[in-house]
């Protein structure tokens, strides 16, 4: 029995001269929220389609619950809750109506539309009609349905998506407590990575179809440089200067990043001084998940 319940090996898919996926090695553990990040465009939804069987990959190979999709299809999806963009959902039906739609599709017990509808904490609003929810209701009610049949993966395709802030709290507050409240595995993928950082115990990196990394987010910032925030002017000559010094030095927003790891900050602000350049702010940055995601994806700003 392999250690993951999902797994792909090499997966790769091409549309005509478009390499969209190129050979990813996901792998999710039991009981873990694993975060797929990427920026817009990256990969992340055609790897999901894939992995859900509904796109065929152009080569490699996807193992769920250690039985390749390929060949055992139908008994895989039957344990594998999703939603992809937005629900589905008849607006002049009830919550409870169109679960129960749902669930003879699935051929769920009875019982399971009500434990989902209090999972999602919909159960107040059970017999409203969908169009009157608001869209976070819309997207936990999309989340029910993939819960329904008690599936051993959940798999969410940027389920925050066009929520407000209060929306997204629910969403985020839902998929943190599903490994332990429901027994299964999550793979939600998104591009706002302060929500992965909050709920994801582990997290891919997609850019341009190739996976960067994989790992805790503890292994992923161990892996980044402490840099040094400089603000100085005028900023771009005082980079070259640095440049020019022997420093590695990148531009984000109005600030230079410097690598810590051959220099200290007294060094830096000693030798721009000295050259007549009026340093008005430097301090250490510790980075934050953003941060190394956008030097990962080539976020950062040259000189």
């Amino acid at each position: 029995m392999s250690e993951f319940i999902l797994e792909t090996k090499r997966l790769s898919k091409q549309f005509k001269s478009f390499a969209a996926v190129k050979g990813v090695d996901l792998q999710v553990r039991p009981g873990e929220v694993y975060g797929f990040l990427g920026p817009n465009g990256a990969g992340k939804t055609t790897t999901i389609r894939m992995l859900l069987g509904l796109i065929r990959p152009t080569q490699g190979e996807v193992r769920v619950f250690g039985q390749d999709l390929a060949r055992h299809r139908l008994d895989i999806l039957r344990r594998v809750g999703s939603l992809v963009e937005s629900p589905s959902y008849y607006g002049n039906l009830s919550a409870y109506d169109n679960l129960e739609i749902t669930r003879k599709l699935l051929g769920a017990r009875k019982t399971d539309i009500d434990k989902v509808l209090e999972t999602v904490r919909l159960s107040d609003w059970r017999n409203k009609k969908v169009k009157t929810f608001s869209l976070g209701m819309k997207q936990r009610l999309g989340i029910a349905q993939a819960l329904l049949g008690n599936p051993m993966l959940l798999v969410l395709d940027e389920p925050t998506n066009g929520l407000d802030p209060a929306g997204i709290l629910e969403i985020r507050e839902l998929i943190a407590r599903l490994p332990e409240e429901r027994g299964l595995s999550v793979l939600v993928s998104s591009h706002i990575l302060n929500e992965i950082e909050l709920i994801a115990s582990r997290v891919g990196i997609i850019y341009k179809g190739e996976l960067l990394f994989q790992g805790s987010l503890q292994e992923l910032r161990e892996q980044n440089k402490t840099m040094l925030r400089i603000d100085a002017a005028p900023l771009v000559e005082a980079g070259n200067f640095l440049l020019a010094r022997g420093h590695q030095v990148e531009k984000r927003h109005n600030s230079l990043y410097v690598d810590m790891s051959a220099t200290s900050a007294a060094r830096l602000n000693r030798e721009l001084v000295t050259a007549g350049f009026d340093v008005s702010h430097v301090s250490e940055n510790t980075p934050s998940l953003e941060d190394i995601f956008l030097t990962m994806t080539k976020g950062a700003q040259s000189l």
